[in-house]
């Protein structure tokens, strides 16, 4: 990727570059299988996030980007809209990091009318690596869970095939307007979701493994942090047997992302170089 931007980079005109840092700030908010209702547009509780990135505008329309982005995700069946998920009492946090390039393609110059409101709107996508580790509390602490297995992954023929890793790749966009103050300063706004290819931002996917598999081959953490629901009643572990639905594998966890931004123009547009050659000046003493 980074050789084929090189490439587009160098054919370009030279009138149109120019270098753009930016600072963001933010909401996120998770959706998966412990949001709010079981819908694709329920999400959870919003966290902040910051970031910054640093951009090239390859022309007048065209710009890419890094970008390094820093928040924090959730979800509880505390909050769930229905009976049985909150009995189900699962929850998880994590923080996460992302970074990647993101290029920016202005819509104004497909949609000339914008330009009568003084405001670039654009959209924005590209690509991202993210890290993250889900947590849950248990007796007063945090405590990582993804090592403990919660769906039979140090289990070999049972449960989830094998770890998830907690590092993936999303594919961000989303639309964003871009406010110009004078020839160097901007501020911003974006609205833009993350897809991403696993659905274990919130450790929860597939089925339970039952109470007993998990204390032998797992751990008393793992089999307590699998199953919650004998926690919501006040009572001992609650008994299920492998197999039994935990969460929905259909669907991939996703993660939207609100900011706005405080932009500032590095360079201007630089001069072209003449295609001829300037005539050079008469030597001294001759007419």
């Amino acid at each position: 990727m980074f050789t084929l931007c090189v490439i587009i980079l160098g054919t370009l005109n030279v009138s149109s570059q120019g270098f753009e840092a930016r600072s963001y700030v933010g909401v996120s908010y998770y959706q998966g299988d412990l949001s709010p209702l079981p819908t694709i547009l329920s999400f959870s509780r919003g966290h902040l996030t910051a970031g910054v990135s640093t951009g090239y505008h390859v022309s007048k329309n065209f710009s890419i980007h890094t970008k390094f982005l820093r928040g924090t995700l959730s979800g509880t069946d505390a909050d769930a809209s229905t009976i049985g998920r909150r009995e189900r009492n699962l929850s998880f946090n994590t923080s996460f990091t992302e970074y990647g390039f993101i290029t920016e393609f202005s819509l104004n110059s497909i949609f000339k009318k914008l330009n009568k409101y003084g405001v670039n709107f654009y959209y924005t996508t590209g690509i991202n690596i993210f890290k993250f580790n889900p947590r849950a509390q248990y007796n007063g602490q945090w405590v990582d869970l993804q090592p403990l297995g919660t769906e039979g992954q140090n289990i070999p023929g049972v449960g989830a095939v094998k770890p998830y890793s907690l590092s993936q790749v999303n594919i961000p966009f989303g639309i964003g307007a871009k406010f110009k103050l004078n020839p160097l300063y901007s501020v911003g706004i974006e609205i833009a979701p993350r897809l991403t290819f696993t659905d274990y931002i919130d450790d929860v996917s597939t089925n339970y493994v039952s109470f007993d598999e998990l204390l032998a081959n797992g751990g008393p953490l793992s089999a307590a942090l699998s199953n919650r629901t004998g926690e919501y009643f006040n009572s001992g572990p609650l008994m299920v047997e492998t197999g039994t639905l935990r969460g929905d594998s259909s669907d991939n966890d996703w993660y939207l992302n609100t900011s706005i931004y405080f932009s500032y123009r590095l360079g201007s547009a630089l001069p072209v170089v003449p295609s001829t050659p300037l005539p050079l000046p008469a030597p001294v003493g001759v007419k």
